[in-house]
């Protein structure tokens, strides 16, 4: 009988994405689900917006969080990823801060190239905050400019 080949070239973030999909504790092997008690209308977010958006929340809905969490990476990291929040906009912060939710990090969720889809995750249920159209809630530089 051959002997299994295993793949030496696994690299770190690999198998830490391995790990939190197998471990028991862990949302990440969990499929998203959603939640809107969260929604702050009066900032980033129109309901209109999001209906327009559905069909993309549903093809989310079909992923696992591990999966969510390394789709588009790159070089420069995942298009999904947990943000801190003192790296968010000022406006940001201060909306959090009035709207009493005094968290250390938002979950971002790339919708487009500019779209982004911010909220608070809770056991593997995203709970959406804002939709931003123009990544204006955490402003990055550009690259080569």
């Amino acid at each position: 009988m051959p002997k299994k080949r295993t793949n030496p070239t696994l690299t770190k973030r690999r198998k830490e994405t391995i790990a939190k999909q197998f471990d028991p504790g862990s949302f990440f092997g969990r499929s998203i689900s959603w939640r809107y008690c969260f929604m702050d209308t009066q900032k980033w977010t129109a309901i209109g917006q999001l209906d327009e958006l559905r069909s993309k929340l549903v093809s989310y809905e079909r992923m696992t969080w591990a999966e969510i969490d390394g789709a588009s990476k790159s070089a420069e990291g995942s298009k999904n990823h947990f943000i801190d929040v003192e790296n968010l906009c000022k406006e940001a912060q201060k909306r959090l801060e009035a709207l009493h939710l005094h968290y250390n990090q938002l979950y971002s969720i790339a919708l487009t190239g500019r779209q982004r889809l911010y909220g608070i995750v809770d056991e593997g249920v995203f709970n959406i905050l804002w939709y931003d159209p123009e990544h204006e809630v955490y402003p990055v530089a550009k690259k080569h400019t």
